[in-house]
């Protein structure tokens, strides 16, 4: 039998956890089974997560596999009437070309798009991704209730809802967004052995930290924007600035928030203590120059930069948002805080820098959490899997 064309459609085919976990799949695939093909919005000018050299850098990483791919100008991330009238003619011209076997959308806005262009492509097994979901922390109150009308229509053209994790699905379930005998649950894929290695040598911090070679490094990597909180870390810091004089933040990332960020560090007396190092691809050498990892996310479906944060034996503080508390024990692999709460999250970190023995042995459990389940394989497995059920219940 030919491999079945999956069309694999997503807003952003950036540095974003979303875009990273779809490159993934999409590269991993049983290519005599599954024959992949990638519809990815256009950036422009926008630049967030690596924008255009990010986009061209995937790209030519789908080249060199073989793997079709499509950018569609009109494709955008924000709302815009006029170019999502254009992104979905324009896909469901594609889509009436190809006639694959499978649609599966990836983030909201391609979600929604992708879903009503394969229904009116008449497309037989639509899969959709959330990575996540914009039900709180992203938007007004009015707005999130928008968007979940929005999606409770649009789980009836779904044939499978992917969760990263069970909190993610519950999520879903408690607002009436689809039903649970039409969800699979998938963790986000990373090289779980490369992480593992990345602080067998100790903490060796990495050109670009800036910081002394006795400071105390409590790290953080994300977009720099507003859902990933990393102003409640810089609050916390400034909570604990006196107490910890060595202690210096490093947060890997780009994005919007860099000067506001370090206004705030500024403002709070942490001047020279708290460095924006950009993007970085050398991540697990990022995580071997920290003592301590946070991820104080407002919403997040699961946090790739925090299982590789644990994989690597980091000890670690997260939110207690999304699917976080499905894989962060409070007191036993990681520490817990409540979302937004700058305060807490320094008590958590005093806890963590005032015992290093305790905090070492957080870090080690945090590592023996991540399995094989986590690996890039088993999740492209497990997609596959829900492919060929969907596909198996069509016939």
């Amino acid at each position: 039998m030919a491999p079945r064309t999956v069309v694999h459609i997503i807003t952003r085919l950036d540095r974003g956890g979303s875009a990273q976990n779809t490159m993934l799949t999409v590269l991993g695939h049983d290519r005599t089974q599954y024959e992949p093909v990638v519809i990815a919005g256009h950036p422009g000018s926008w630049d967030a997560q690596g924008g255009m050299v990010a986009t061209d850098a995937q790209c030519r990483r789908l080249d060199k596999a073989q793997i079709a791919y499509r950018l569609v100008p009109s494709l955008v991330r924000p709302i815009s009437p006029w170019q999502d009238v254009c992104a979905l003619r324009a896909l469901i011209g594609m889509l009436k070309a190809m006639r694959p076997a499978i649609v599966h959308t990836h983030t909201s806005k391609a979600g929604v798009l992708g879903r009503l262009a394969a229904w009116f492509a008449g497309v037989p097994v639509v899969v959709h991704t959330p990575h996540g979901h914009v039900f709180y922390g992203h938007f007004g109150r009015w707005k999130s209730r928008v968007f979940v009308q929005i999606e409770r229509i649009l789980t009836r053209l779904t044939t499978t809802l992917v969760a990263l994790t069970a909190a993610e699905r519950d999520d879903h379930l408690v607002r009436g967004v689809g039903r649970a005998d039409r969800f699979a649950m998938i963790p986000s894929g990373i090289d779980v052995e490369r992480f593992r290695r990345a602080r067998v040598h100790g903490r060796q911090i990495p050109v670009g930290f800036d910081c002394p070679a006795d400071a105390t490094i409590v790290g953080s990597i994300g977009w720099l924007t507003d859902i990933k909180g990393h102003r409640v870390l810089i609050e916390a810091a400034g909570f604990l600035k006196d107490e910890f004089p060595r202690l210096h933040v490093v947060i890997a990332g780009s994005g919007g928030q860099h000067d506001a960020l370090l206004a705030q560090a500024d403002s709070l007396g942490l001047h020279g203590r708290v460095h924006l190092i950009g993007h970085r691809e050398d991540v697990e050498q990022c995580l071997a120059g920290m003592d301590c990892f946070v991820f104080p996310s407002l919403n997040e479906g699961m946090g790739r930069a925090l299982i590789e944060a644990m994989a690597a034996g980091l000890p670690v503080v997260a939110s207690r948002v999304g699917g976080i508390p499905a894989i962060v024990r409070h007191d036993e692999n990681g520490l817990l805080v409540t979302a937004g709460d700058g305060r807490a999250l320094s008590e958590a970190l005093r806890r963590i820098l005032t015992d290093r023995s305790w905090a070492d042995s957080l870090g080690q459990r945090a590592s023996r959490t991540i399995g094989g389940e986590f690996g890039v394989r088993a999740m492209v497995d497990a997609v596959e899997s829900v492919y060929q059920g969907a596909l198996s219940a069509h016939a």
